[in-house]
């Protein structure tokens, strides 16, 4: 295969399932922007434990990828395997080698996001390679778990259910009533429960035919009027909570609760150092920043591996951040929750330029770590770039843990709330 012009460029772009959905003016403009790489035999393309923030897609040839125990797999650009980002997962995972000659290319992934966005009515990228056709052709095992063809395959059908821990629906449904028509009190007893808040605001996104943007849980509640938003919220709580029997399962989804509302407090506390930031703004993408993570669970009762809490919990975290991406793309979610979940896993986070509500999210989530479960190693705070651009480097114990403290005071309104 020979890919050198932007014509070329375009043919080949329209076989992965990446862009498969696009016009052929959107993929000439995104060929535009696109350079063929080449590699000789033996080149090595992708090291291991890599950063690097872009795709990788394979165009012509053979790669080697070695995983860091020695283990090894080998991809054609005719594999289905090769349909798709080749070891996606970052840090990389594999040491990708040229096997041969090769053509690729290596997308940035907010470009590519660029693109897809552009296209009215587009459908959202959807891991079709994951279908592979036999177990050697999975690249990122935890990636490439059963769990995501169900996952996919739903996205496809339009059957995705974000559920709600169900203790907390139950505590949310109890509450309601006493809200009233007060938006105010009506976003407090939304916002214990991330699942929930995320449908009103899609709901109200979606009454507003001007698309202005919804910047905090009380704005939503406006736009669709509390009438409203008292009986989709109750709806969505009767038909949308988590069933299942699986403990590890249970556990794991009010985990996730209790770590998505540390993060949305700790993150609302930081945007106030700052008159550059919304406070209630920083709260939305923290509440929303790993939702992938209830869908995920509302399917891993049906795979008995995902019974054991260590896997159960590998497999959620390693597909959050993509997963996250599509949905919030596929839901017209504001730029900066999108980039606040597609990069909720990489710690090592930085940009030119002044601090984002990711860099807010990430030092959020160091905090959290700090007062809740620990499943896996904290980085330092040297290794966060986020600390510094938010002036934090050198922040005192002191002030850490009164942002933690924080966290828990939020953990006990929302529970003194929801009994009131």
């Amino acid at each position: 295969m020979q890919v050198e012009n932007e014509t070329d460029i375009s043919d080949a772009l329209r076989r992965f399932d990446h862009m498969a959905g696009l016009d052929p003016q959107t993929l000439a403009d995104l060929a535009g922007e696109i350079e063929v790489q080449h590699a000789s035999s033996q080149t090595e393309i992708l090291s291991l434990g890599s950063e690097d923030s872009r795709l990788l897609f394979l165009l012509d040839g053979e790669l080697r990828l070695v995983a860091g125990d020695g283990g090894t797999r080998t991809v054609r650009h005719t594999d289905p395997a090769a349909l798709g980002p080749v070891s996606r997962l970052r840090p990389s995972r594999y040491r990708v080698v040229a096997q041969s000659d090769v053509s690729y290319l290596m997308i940035e992934q907010q470009l590519l996001d660029r693109y897809v966005d552009r296209v009215p009515g587009a459908t959202v990228v959807v891991e079709e390679a994951l279908v592979a056709g036999n177990p050697d052709e999975l690249l990122d095992d935890n990636a490439t778990h059963p769990i995501m063809f169900d996952v996919f395959d739903d996205l496809n059908h339009g059957r995705i259910i974000v559920p709600s821990d169900p203790e907390v629906a139950v505590q949310v449904g109890r509450s309601l009533p006493a809200a009233g028509s007060d938006t105010r009190r009506l976003a407090e007893t939304l916002s214990a429960c991330p699942a929930l808040t995320l449908k009103i605001v899609r709901a109200a996104m979606a009454v507003d035919s001007s698309r202005r943007p919804i910047r905090s849980i009380r704005d939503a509640v406006e736009r669709l009027d509390p009438e409203r938003t008292f009986h989709l919220s109750v709806q969505c709580l009767l038909r949308e909570t988590l069933r299942t029997d699986v403990v590890a399962v249970r556990e794991r989804m009010h985990s996730w609760w209790e770590r998505t509302m540390r993060v949305a407090a700790i993150s609302a506390v930081l945007a106030r150092m700052s008159e550059r930031f919304d406070p209630e703004f920083a709260r939305l993408v923290g509440l929303f920043h790993g939702i992938a993570e209830p869908v995920l669970l509302g399917y891993a009762d049906r795979h008995d591996d995902l019974h054991d809490p260590t896997t159960l919990d590998n497999v959620i975290y390693d597909n959050r951040a993509q997963l996250g991406r599509i949905l919030s793309i596929l839901w017209g979610l504001p730029r900066d929750v999108v980039d606040a979940t597609t990069l909720c896993n990489h710690w090592g986070y930085d940009h030119a330029g002044e601090a984002d509500f990711t860099d807010i999210l990430m030092v959020a989530q160091w905090h959290a770590m700090i007062g809740g479960d620990r499943n896996r190693r904290m980085p330092t705070v040297k290794e966060i770039p986020a600390f510094d651009r938010l002036g934090l480097q050198s922040a005192s114990p002191e002030l850490s843990l009164k942002i933690v403290e924080t966290a828990n005071n939020a953990i006990g309104r929302a529970g003194v709330r929801l009994h009131a």
